[in-house]
């Protein structure tokens, strides 16, 4: 039987384990997308432990337009 969409990403991002279900995994992350809330605190985690920079092939960070200037 033939792997579903998320096995073949799984699969194409592995860098450690074993694709076992239950067993913890390593993943290869090359795509990131942050909203402005979420986003910003991520960023400061990441400051917070010690990482100069994170580096990805594409990196999207957004403003949501529902949230609009009324306050």
């Amino acid at each position: 039987m033939g792997y579903t969409i998320a096995q073949k990403i799984i699969k194409e991002h592995l860098v450690c384990g074993e694709m076992v279900v239950g067993n913890d995994i390593g993943l290869r992350i090359d795509q990131t997308l942050t909203q402005d809330a979420t986003g910003t605190m991520a960023y400061i985690e990441y400051e917070a432990m010690g990482i100069p920079r994170v580096k990805t092939e594409k990196s999207v960070a957004y403003r949501p337009q529902y949230i609009a200037d009324r306050f």
